[in-house]
Order: C-alpha cells, then sequence, then structure tokens
C-alpha cells in the first residue's frame, strides 16, 4: 500500500457543538475518497480541518502536501468577471493563467470559453467550474470537494467529473463530500459519517443502503 497522503486518527472536532467524536481516515496518492453522510454530520467540518482551517479538539490530522478546499458556497465575487476573480487567488498574469486554463487537466472545465463573463450572469455549472479553476491554479496535491455537483446541470456535471477522473490519473488526491450516488462510482473509497464516527463503507453496500 502507498504511504498516506492524507491521516485522520482518533479525531474529534467541535463546531459549536461536538460534531465528531472519532474519526479515523487515510488517502493515498491518487485515490478519491468518498465522505458520506447525513446533513450535519460533520462531513464540511472534517473537509475544513484537513484544509487547516479548523483545529481538532483531540487526534491528528497530517497532511503531506499541498490542500486546496473547494467549498459549497464558491467564494467568487458577483460584481467581477471569470479573470477578474482567478487574479485574485494568483500572482500569475493574464497570459499565465490562460496557458493554465487551456494547456492542461483545467482545460476539462471550459473557462476559457467564459474568461470575461461576470459572474452574476453565469450559470450556477459555470460559477462552480470557476471556483475549482481558482483553487487548481496553486496547484494543490490535494484536492477537498465540498457537494462539487450539488444543483447543476447535467454538462457541468460531466465535465466535474471528468475533471476529478483527470487529476486522479495524474497523481492527485481528492477527499469529496456528497450525497451525489453516479460521483461515488468515482471513488476508490467511501467512508460513511454516522453519529460522530467514521466507518469504511464494505464493498456491495451502496450510499444508500447505508444512509437508512
Amino acid at each position: 500500500m502507498s504511504e498516506s497522503v492524507v491521516s485522520v486518527e482518533n479525531v474529534s472536532l467541535k463546531y459549536k457543538k461536538t460534531v465528531l467524536t472519532n474519526v479515523t481516515i487515510s488517502a493515498g496518492k491518487g485515490e478519491a475518497v468518498g465522505l458520506l453522510g447525513l446533513n450535519g454530520s460533520g462531513k464540511s467540518t472534517l473537509l475544513s480541518a484537513i484544509a487547516g482551517l479548523r483545529k481538532p479538539a483531540s487526534g491528528t490530522i497530517k497532511v503531506n502536501g499541498k490542500a486546496g478546499f473547494v467549498t459549497q458556497e464558491n467564494a467568487l465575487i458577483d460584481e467581477l468577471t471569470a479573470m477578474d476573480n482567478l487574479k485574485m487567488w494568483t500572482p500569475l498574469s493574464k497570459q499565465e493563467i490562460m496557458k493554465e486554463l487551456t494547456g492542461t487537466e483545467l482545460s476539462i472545465l471550459k473557462v476559457a470559453d467564459y474568461i470575461d463573463l461576470k459572474v452574476k450572469r453565469m450559470s450556477g455549472g459555470m460559477k462552480k467550474r470557476l471556483a475549482i479553476a481558482s483553487v487548481l491554479l496553486s496547484k494543490p496535491d490535494i484536492l477537498l470537494m465540498d457537494e462539487p455537483l450539488a444543483a447543476l446541470d447535467i454538462p457541468a456535471k460531466n465535465d466535474i467529473i471528468d475533471f476529478i477522473d483527470s487529476f486522479r490519473a495524474k497523481g492527485g488526491t481528492i477527499f469529496i463530500a456528497s450525497h451525489n450516488e453516479e460521483l461515488f462510482r468515482h471513488c476508490s473509497k467511501i467512508y460513511l459519517l454516522k453519529n460522530g464516527e467514521s466507518a469504511l463503507l464494505p464493498a456491495g453496500i451502496s450510499p444508500a443502503e447505508a444512509l437508512k
């Protein structure tokens, strides 16, 4: 087994109240790890802790590499264009940004197609693809995604799934908090968060069955 890129051991996390009490999960290079759980189960809280934005009350989190966090809300400014939003997250020039958007796996997201459009005129799928691109310009080794397919149309969902597969194929590690059955089929393993604890979902058990 390859060395863990992310290791979470016996972690307890509090957000207003104790959300997670005993979580142990791991991910290696090139793995996509699904985080499954009901609303309020701690999926987003766990992602923020892996990103270094929240400190565990107990236990340890080890991250071997640079992590990038794509939140569910999309940290974008409505009055700015896609390019101006991207420039807020990177020191790269416009030319260098366009090279990244068209010459790497980021081309799958097709952000270059609407680079001069203001965010307030974008669809939900366009916003999500732009949010992912803004994080990827910093070239993280680990991508943390919170409900990346929520409320998106089919073309946008397909683009993001294609990107996830490409990121993994190049050795990237991904954590995905979601309820989407199709997305979980692209994960190498799935952890269920329930009653504050984590459990590796056995093969043959669907996410829908696990949540019952």
